[in-house]
């Protein structure tokens, strides 16, 4: 410890020696430089006899100055060497300081230092030729030779060229180091409003002050809500000890009696039952029976009206059997059902960990088991959303929408959104420059006419080829190896296609034609990154028809009205037994997944949209598609 002491402080004598020389020296340059302009013309003939004590030298700093300041600025580079003792200067300063307020001055004297060494010179010999001691040796030198190769006037739009390209980079240079000043104060401000926001949490629960205040789930909880200041929506929930033990002994009793019943039907049909298991989701139980060696399970299913009857309840949902386990479930509705608001899935970690890795992460809600269900639509590829009216289309679309808005960039993700109906996506109006995709020659940015559909469907199109021309010539496979191998220079954006209402387009006049711009559309872009996600209210066989289901292989079924409709959507039965206000069946490679479709408010999603349109008004750039064919 005391060897390692003993030789930091030698250091640190050393440099401070150094520091002080570099000081002195320039100093010394400086003065002798500065004496030279007058007195050069009587201190030139008596450099040669330098040790001659009989004469005396007019420079400041006496013979060694007027030697010195002779080959810097007479043999050297003329007024330009003026440079040295600036520099020695800075770093005497940054060596004595530790760079301390030093360091910027000191690289851009530094960087700069070489341009103006090389060009202040030729420039006075251009301007003032007969004037030797402001250009130097090295200034004629080059100044002659650079005038018999291009004249006069061609030097001098030389060097006004090179001024000028040295003005532009470096006005550049300090716009660039601004904006990443200003970003670094704006991150420090965000980060002391989160430890401020974290030490206020951390009060509120230790020292357990306003014992009976209610427990608060707003969207500010989110990291990308840190900012936003306006009040939010918050809901509710009461913690009052009393209230939650009621509403938990209520909920076990009315398990309990299910348990029983749904035992006694069995029995009395001579079912034999070895366990009964049952798992609390947000609006249905799932109540898992593991019956005994030789009953059919044939036998359980056609009582599943019964069933129902038994438990007094709407509908129930039978699995037999459930995919991967040695049982039979039985899906029954809860009294009272849960809300899943997409608040609550935004701030959770749980969503933050699983769509991490995700090109493009899609929350659809939560599963039977409590469990956040994400999924990412660069995989799926595309999206078709079916279900009756009222059931839980819109809502859905506005949280993959939203979620989307929270987990993406504008320079990675664009929107080109169809609405027929005109009102339901115009909320999203206010963030169109920066998040859409748009014809050049558009006026609106969300497509309500239908007569226009037909020209952003060729558009979309023509951007296809034109990214599939450009993987070729960068022989790479998909979007994501492009923007790998060309991350610096060039940035595919993802282009998701939101059709709200499929069902007006294919009854409109150009229906064969938009079927296929659809078709070929969802057979081939997947690789350059275009993706579509497709909802309508009328799933039959004329609107979903075999082209475009055999392209869609992911699939969400909202409540429908009969057998033949979820046939028609998801190639089973089921979703006619779905209880409605966001229950859902989701259905992706032969599995087929009962989930709660999250719930986002109107007023939510508005403070989210102002938010990220005031986010990213800086970068409003407009992302335009290629002119369509006539």
């Amino acid at each position: 410890m005391y060897k390692n002491f003993t030789k930091k402080k030698e250091k640190n004598i050393m440099e401070t020696i150094f520091g002080f020389f570099l000081l002195g020296n320039s100093l010394f340059l400086f003065l002798s430089f500065f004496s030279f302009i007058f007195h050069w013309k009587n201190d030139q003939s008596q450099i040669n006899q330098l040790f001659d004590k009989d004469i005396v030298a007019e420079n400041l700093l006496g013979k060694i100055g007027a030697t010195l300041s002779h080959y810097f600025i007479h043999c050297g580079i003329g007024i330009s060497s003026f440079f040295f003792p600036i520099l020695f200067l800075i770093i005497g300063l940054k060596i004595l300081f530790r760079g301390i307020l030093i360091l910027n001055i000191y690289k851009f004297i530094t960087y700069k230092f070489l341009f103006f060494s090389i060009w202040i010179p030729i420039t006075f010999y251009l301007i003032f030729p007969n004037y030797g001691i402001l250009s130097g040796i090295f200034g004629f030198e080059i100044g002659n030779f650079l005038i018999s190769l291009l004249g006069k006037v061609g030097l001098g739009i030389l060097v006004l060229t090179s001024f000028l390209l040295y003005y532009v980079i470096i006005f550049r240079h300090i716009k660039n180091t601004k904006k990443l000043k200003k970003e670094k104060e704006k991150n420090c401000k965000d980060n002391n409003g989160l430890f401020l926001k974290l030490f206020h949490n951390f009060k509120k629960n230790f020292f357990n002050y306003k014992k009976y205040e209610k427990k608060e789930y707003a969207i500010d909880n989110h990291p990308f809500f840190i900012n936003f200041k306006e009040k939010k929506r918050r809901i509710d929930i009461p913690i009052l000890s009393s209230s939650i033990s009621i509403h938990e002994d209520k909920k076990e009793k009315y398990i309990e009696n299910n348990k029983k019943k749904i035992l006694q039907i069995l029995n009395y049909y001579k079912i034999g039952i070895d366990q009964i298991k049952c798992t609390i989701g947000p609006n249905i139980t799932l109540y898992e029976i593991f019956p005994k060696v030789g009953v059919r399970i044939s036998k359980i299913k056609n009582l599943e009206n019964e069933i129902a009857l038994n438990l007094s309840s709407l509908s129930i949902r039978i699995i037999a059997p459930i995919p991967g386990k040695g049982s039979i479930g039985i899906e029954v509705p809860n009294n009272p059902t849960t809300t899943v608001y997409m608040k609550n899935i935004l701030s959770s970690e749980e969503s933050f960990n699983k769509s991490t890795n995700m090109e493009l992460p899609i929350a659809l809600g939560k599963t039977v088991f409590n469990e956040t269900f994400i999924v990412d639509l660069t995989k799926m590829p595309h999206l078709l959303i079916a279900g009756s009216t009222g059931q839980g289309k819109s809502v859905g679309l506005n949280s993959i929408i939203v979620f989307l808005l929270c987990k993406k960039n504008p320079e990675d993700i664009k929107f080109i959104l169809i609405d027929p109906k005109k009102v339901e996506l115009s909320i999203y109006k206010k963030i169109s420059k920066s998040y859409f995709a748009m014809l050049p020659n558009s006026k609106e940015p969300i497509i309500t006419n239908i007569y226009e559909v037909k020209n952003i469907l060729n558009s979309l199109c023509k951007e296809m080829d034109k990214r599939y021309d450009l993987l070729e010539k960068s022989m790479v496979r998909n979007i994501k190896e492009y923007n790998i191998k060309y991350e610096k220079k060039y940035h595919f954006p993802y282009i998701i296609l939101i059709i709200d209402e499929f069902a007006d387009l294919s009854f409109s006049f150009k229906q064969k034609k938009i079927e296929i711009y659809i078709t070929r559309l969802a057979q081939l872009s997947r690789a350059v990154g275009i993706h579509l996600i497709i909802s309508t209210q009328r799933p039959s066989v004329d609107v979903i028809t075999g082209l475009i289901k055999s392209n869609f292989t992911a699939r969400i079924a909202f409540r429908v009205s009969s057998k033949i409709d979820s046939r028609t959507i998801l190639d089973c039965t089921g979703a006619e037994q779905l209880i409605g206000r966001g229950d859902l069946l989701f259905s992706n490679k032969n599995e087929l997944i009962r989930l709660q479709c999250p719930f986002i408010d109107l007023s939510d999603i508005q403070k989210i949209i102002s938010f990220y349109g005031k986010k990213n008004l800086k970068k409003n750039e407009y992302f335009f598609l290629p002119y369509p064919d006539e």
